[in-house]
């Protein structure tokens, strides 16, 4: 058994060499025999199952852009594993700075939605309840609206602005004009 530990060992080292020096081939091997292991790295940290797929494919493209850093004298899973506990705390801890940016953002324009909504809205929509019903917005829809909507800003626009794609900004920017609309009319503001 220990012999059999060994041997995969050495295997997996060689295959790292071979990745190393731009074997594909190698890779797709490598790919096979580690990707169930580091996908469970991965979601130990991971919660959201699109980002854990998405630090699954940044972890297995850096094996194959980082293999010729590989020092042999190590066990191949134990450098595969630091990488990919490395790239999922990473993503843990950008989604907390987004999530913390989000709600700055959102309190900044909180305010604005407020003058600016009771503006354009001739005084049908009270303060009050719009103020609540923004700030109850996810923070991503909550930024998708009021730069949309107040900034003005065009699809292309606000996809730059966000960082995402054209079709991701507008559909957070329908979404959360959508949620606004259900949870005025449910406050009793409604349209005239």
């Amino acid at each position: 058994m220990y012999d059999d530990l060994l041997l995969r060992r050495d295997e997996e080292r060689h295959l790292l060499l071979d990745v190393a020096a731009g074997d594909r081939a190698a890779f797709r091997r490598l790919h096979d025999r580690f990707r169930p292991l580091v996908e469970h790295w991965v979601r130990n940290h991971v919660v959201d199952r699109w980002q854990s797929e998405e630090v699954v494919q940044d972890v297995l493209l850096e094996l194959w852009r980082l293999a010729d850093r590989y020092d042999p004298r190590h066990p191949p899973v134990s450098w595969i594993r630091t990488i990919a506990q490395r790239r999922a705390i990473d993503r843990v801890r950008k989604a907390e700075a987004d999530r913390q940016r989000d709600a700055r953002v959102g309190a900044r324009y909180a305010d604005a939605v407020d003058h600016a909504s009771v503006e354009r809205a001739e005084g049908v929509l009270e303060r009050e309840s719009l103020r609540r019903a923004v700030a109850a917005l996810p923070p991503r829809q909550r930024e998708a609206v009021v730069l949309r909507h107040l900034a003005e800003l065009s699809g292309p626009e606000l996809a730059e602005r966000l960082g995402v794609p054209v079709g991701t900004a507008k559909t957070r920017a329908r979404d959360g004009v959508q949620a606004l609309r259900r949870s005025l009319g449910r406050s009793g503001v409604v349209d005239r």
